[in-house]
C-alpha cells in the first residue's frame, strides 16, 4: 500500500460513515488527492474489503484489512513520519516516564500507549506523535534532542488527539518483538 491508500484505508477503518461521504469528503479528511481516493476504493471494490449494497461498508475488515494495513504502514509510511529522536534527561525520568504531561499537541504510540491502555507492557522503546514538530517535547523539561535516543518523534496523520489503537496496533508489530506483538494481540479486539 502506497501512502495515500494508507492514510484513506486508515479513516475508513476507524470511522464506519466515511466509506459512504463523497469522494472529495474521504480526499479532505484523508489529506489526499480525489484520484487516489477513487482508486484506492476501487481496489478495496476489486479485492472484496468493500461492498456497496445502498450502502458502503467495509467487509472481512478484522480478519484481514487491518492486518494488511498494520503491516504496510510499518513497511511504507511510519519511517516517512519520522521526524527526530529525543532521550530522556535521566533513568529517573525514564523509570517514571507515564509522570510526563505531553504538550497538547503530543501523544504517546506504540508500547508507551500500550502500557497506558491497560499496564501490560513495560515499553522499551518509546513512540510519540506530534502534530507539527517535536520543539513541544523540550518544554517539558524531561526529554532533549538525541540522534540516538529512545524516544523516536513521528509527525501524526490523523486529527484525534489522542493516538487511535489501530496505530498503537501497528506500532506494536511494527517492533517484531514477542512482548509487543502479545501486547497488540491484546488490543486487536478493540478495533
Amino acid at each position: 500500500m502506497q501512502k495515500a491508500e494508507l492514510q484513506i484505508i486508515f479513516h475508513l477503518l476507524q470511522d464506519k460513515e466515511c466509506a459512504n461521504k463523497t469522494i472529495r469528503e474521504i480526499a479532505t479528511i484523508a489529506g489526499v488527492s480525489v484520484g487516489s481516493v477513487h482508486s484506492t476504493l476501487a481496489a478495496l471494490t476489486e479485492r472484496g474489503f468493500l461492498i456497496d449494497n445502498g450502502k458502503a461498508r467495509l467487509v472481512r475488515k478484522r480478519a484481514t484489512l487491518i492486518d494488511r494495513w498494520a503491516h504496510s504502514y510499518a513497511e511504507t509510511l511510519k519511517q516517512k513520519l519520522l521526524i527526530s529522536r529525543f532521550t530522556f534527561l535521566s533513568p529517573v525520568v525514564k523509570n517514571n516516564w507515564q509522570d510526563i504531561i505531553l504538550p497538547p499537541s503530543c501523544t504517546w504510540g506504540g508500547e508507551p500507549a500500550a502500557a497506558l491502555q491497560d499496564g501490560y507492557l513495560q515499553p522499551e522503546r518509546w513512540d510519540i506523535y506530534v502534530e507539527k514538530n517535536a520543539n513541544a517535547l523540550i518544554a517539558t523539561g524531561r526529554m532533549i534532542p538525541n540522534p540516538q535516543g529512545e524516544i523516536f518523534v513521528y509527525k501524526r496523520f490523523w486529527h484525534a488527539e489522542k493516538t487511535p489503537l489501530l496505530v498503537v496496533y501497528a506500532d506494536l508489530l511494527a517492533t517484531e518483538d514477542d512482548r509487543c506483538i502479545e501486547a497488540a494481540e491484546r488490543i486487536k479486539p478493540l478495533l
